[in-house]
């Protein structure tokens, strides 16, 4: 199982999120949140902020499964992103 710790820093350059993209034992990927900055008075249900709970870790949620280190990185950003956004504006 491989598993890489990732820094990224928004495009706007504003904030940072560390990830632990971990290959699951079905070959797919996760991208496990490990800091991200506060929601702020944003809701923060995993409905509203696209993440999931394996235990007590959580993760981006994606619709599609993620099958390549490449893949999981590119959500990732894109999900930081967004979610940067999101505290923000309040919009996705």
């Amino acid at each position: 199982m491989r598993r890489y710790r990732v820094y990224y820093r928004t495009k706007d350059g504003l904030a940072d999120y560390l990830f632990l993209f971990e290959e699951q034992p079905d070959g797919t990927w996760h991208a496990y949140i490990e800091s991200q900055p506060g929601y702020q008075r944003r809701a923060s249900d995993a409905h509203s902020i696209h993440r999931l709970s394996d235990g007590n870790r959580k993760y981006v949620c994606w619709n599609t499964p993620l099958y390549s280190y490449s893949q999981v990185k590119q959500v990732a950003a894109l999900w930081a992103d967004k979610t940067q956004q999101y505290i923000r504006t309040s919009r996705f």
